[in-house]
């Protein structure tokens, strides 16, 4: 029996071990087929009319926002090209790197076989394996395709919105078959617009209304799909898999198309994010179109992003990117000299400035069919190409102020149809320092877009404090941004980069913390940030539910914004030992517990579910790792509602008995609330106010609350406020009644609050005499 077993044994442990034995660059190269495309010229860009960005009735109120595919080009590809003939798998990935397997069905059990596509891999991963692949061939070099490269190879000769060049009414195209739809949970038909009256979850949508969170799954909704692939049917060139299985990464900065570059275009020079064409598994159709065009950081990595590459002769020549990215209004002509900031003065002073008005919608309903409405988008209908400004949705929210070195002010807020859509994006708008100390805004641009993923928000904020004390040298604005990975605002990731030059350039966006965005709870943009006085730089974000409501964490950097790290969040932290509440307005204050150390205060929303209808406050002494929460005397607040906390540290009018310098809060009233009028008088109040506290947040006196209007006696003012353009009447005894509020304040003692539209600027003489 033993002179059986034993050979058997032996032969079968030599073809185990044979079997995994590590394959080699060579064995790869071998292993990956490619087809060969010929030279030619191609028209690149939309292939749809942009009427379908406006999409009156005759269109169902279906924009497709396709600004991004014009001006349409015809381009030259000068050389033939090889290029992948599938999409390059997780065996032939993980030769490359073996520690990659890790990620093998790490989210709902997608890409686990060999020959699936691999996911979870970066732009600078699949670059690695390229030159991984290159240096060891000694007749061929490998890289990325250009995204030029992509859509000549995704065409294959054809014209129509999908490569198998069937065309026709665009809402009812689908070229995938119906098992298809289910096996890779693809969605379709394309949703209604938001601002044509169709959302879900409000009562007055129209009926038979697809909206975009019906089309958008959510990520408790992803399904596993199989990405083995060549599964489907190639295209004419005999490529597969370029329309759908997995997002692919390309070459380019993404920027918006140059008339001019048409001889193997290569993007610009630089950039925020990194071109991905193909769509995948899990999410809408049309982002398969052979047109359509995404972006993600360099150093992403997700659940349905992958690639293929190019292979190319030793000697060929690679396409080079020369053009610099277009310039926005926001970025032009910043003046880089320091200013010199004017004495806070006593006087009581107190302004509302307007950054945008949206132009009305048209008789027939559509917010985007007049050349008018289309130039405030941020469109040319005539010239058909992207305008620098814009795009300005109808939507308008979550917003963040902070000042510049150079004496201007940036603000930024989300943009979109529907805060659930791959639309949503950053916009800005810079209010320029004239020499005279007033301020000129300029008109909304785009200020931070990964093309078709939902930009949820972010937060901006400076190191004048790091500065003071001498930590830093060079002045620098800090931005943290809420990164989707397509529609819905649960699969968000955390995007990062800085300017030293007051906000005119920025580094390239970089992934901090979790990469893993479907797993990732405490990324959403919607608290404020700060820096406390041992030199941390501190945002904050929502995370998950306590049984109560949601709640809070801080996401903390010591190193100017190298590093990062999470305190008080749910993956380490009890749920009542969490921020109570979401959209948090945090601070450092003054130590409380008598252990020689700074404290943190935080006042967040609620929805009046923690302590019967009074705002929560969360207190931490052990610098927001654990939290101990108490009411305020503060209303609760609900849905489009925000608060803001700010430390003034170019305040006058300071008081003997103060206790540090004063804190801003910025809330809003209901009810029996008593503050001062707009002509100074108490009285009981509605809407946003701000209230000042002497002694570090332990009182806000009566004396020291304003509702923020100036009016008197009967007189009204009726205003627009950002939150969907709703119109609120102004009186003495009220404010605007909704808005995500954030406010800064500038060394002249000024203070501005926003709500991403309306900034009030006032000092504090206004509110306390």
């Amino acid at each position: 029996m033993q002179r059986t077993i034993i050979p058997f044994l032996i032969i079968s442990l030599i073809g185990f071990f044979g079997c995994n034995q590590k394959k080699s660059s060579t064995d790869i190269i071998n292993d990956i087929d490619f087809v060969t495309i010929p030279a030619g010229q191609f028209t690149m860009g939309a292939d749809l009319h942009p009427k379908y960005i406006a999409a009156g009735q005759n269109e169902a109120w279906r924009s497709i926002f396709i600004q991004d595919e014009f001006p349409v080009r015809d381009i030259t590809i000068s050389r033939d090209i090889s290029i992948s003939k599938f999409e390059i798998t997780n065996a032939q990935y993980e030769a490359f790197d073996p520690e990659h397997s890790r990620w093998r069905g790490n989210f709902m059990d997608l890409s686990t076989k060999d020959d699936e596509a691999v996911v979870y891999v970066s732009w600078e991963d699949a670059v690695a394996f390229t030159t991984w692949l290159s240096e060891n061939d000694t007749h061929y070099s490998y890289r990325l395709p250009t995204e030029a490269e992509w859509e000549y190879v995704a065409r294959a000769g054809t014209r129509t919105p999908y490569m198998d060049g069937i065309s026709g009414d665009v809402y009812a195209l689908n070229p995938m078959q119906p098992e298809q739809m289910i096996a890779y949970n693809y969605q379709w038909p394309y949703p209604f617009t938001f601002s044509n009256g169709c959302r879900s979850w409000v009562s007055w949508k129209p009926e038979n209304c697809t909206g975009v969170e019906d089309v958008y799954p959510s990520k408790f909704d992803i399904k596993d799909a199989d990405l083995t692939v060549g599964q489907n049917r190639p295209n004419g060139f005999g490529v597969h898999d370029m329309m759908g299985n997995v997002e692919e990464w390309v070459m380019d900065w993404y920027d918006v198309y140059k008339p001019a570059e048409t001889i193997d275009p290569a993007g610009p020079i630089k950039g925020d994010f990194k071109v991905i064409r193909g769509g995948s598994h899990n999410n809408h159709i049309q982002h398969m179109r052979s047109a359509n065009r995404m972006a993600s950081a360099k150093d992403d990595k997700h659940y349905l992003l992958g690639f293929r590459i190019v292979r190319i002769a030793k000697d060929s020549p690679v396409p080079t990117p020369s053009l610099l990215p277009d310039n926005k209004p926001w970025a032009t002509e910043v003046n880089p000299a320091r200013f010199q900031w004017a004495a806070p003065t006593e006087e009581p002073f107190f302004s509302i400035h307007s950054l945008y008005e949206l132009v009305s919608q048209a008789e027939n309903g559509s917010h985007y069919g007049s050349d008018q409405q289309m130039r405030q988008f941020g469109f040319d209908s005539e010239k058909q190409k992207p305008l620098s400004l814009g795009p300005l949705y109808t939507h308008n929210h979550s917003p963040t102020i902070t000042w510049c070195e150079n004496g201007d002010l940036l603000v930024s807020w989300f943009s979109g149809e529907s805060e659930i859509g791959p639309e949503l994006t950053l916009l800005a708008s810079r209010g320029k320092r004239n020499e005279d100390g007033s301020l000129s805004w300029t008109e909304p641009a785009e200020f931070l877009k990964a093309a078709d993923r939902n930009m949820h928000g972010s937060n901006l904020l400076n190191n004048s404090l790091r500065l003071s004390n001498g930590t830093d040298s060079t002045f620098t604005i800090h931005q943290m941004a809420s990164i989707g990975v397509a529609g819905r605002w649960d699969k968000l990731g955390l995007g990062y980069r800085k300017s030293t030059d007051n906000g005119a350039n920025w580094s390239p966006v970089k992934m901090v913390l979790e990469v893993d965005h479907a797993l990732n709870d405490g990324a959403s943009m919607q608290g404020n940030m700060f820096q406390t006085t041992n030199n941390e730089l501190v945002f904050v974000t929502d995370d998950d539910g306590d049984g109560i409501f949601n709640t809070g964490s801080l996401i903390v950097s010591d190193d100017a914004g190298e590093t990062w790290e999470r305190r008080g969040h749910s993956s380490n932290t009890p749920d009542q030992k969490r921020i109570a509440g979401l959209h948090a307005a945090v601070i450092e204050i003054l130590d409380r517990d008598g252990d020689g150390k700074s404290d943190l205060l935080a006042i967040a929303r609620d929805n009046g579910q923690y302590f019967d209808g009074k705002a929560p406050q969360s207190i931490s002494f052990d610098d927001g790792h654990t939290w101990e929460r108490s009411p305020t005397v503060f209303p609760s607040i609900s849905s489009g509602q925000r608060f803001s906390l700010l430390r003034l540290r170019f305040a006058t009018h300071t008081p003997e008995f103060s206790k540090g310098s004063p804190i801003l809060f910025s809330g809003f009233a209901q009810g029996d609330f008593k503050a001062r009028n707009g002509e100074g008088e108490i009285e009981s109040i509605s809407g946003l106010f701000v209230a000042i506290s002497f002694d570090d947040g332990v009182s806000w006196d009566v004396m020291h609350r304003r509702v923020l209007s100036n009016l008197t006696g009967d007189s009204t003012s009726m205003l627009t406020i950002a939150p969907w353009q709703a119109d609120n009447l102004l009186s003495r005894k009220d404010g605007q009644e909704g808005g995500y509020i954030t406010s800064t304040q500038t060394p002249d003692g000024m203070i501005h609050v926003t709500d991403g539209k309306l900034i009030y600027s006032f000092n504090l003489a206004w509110v306390i005499q």
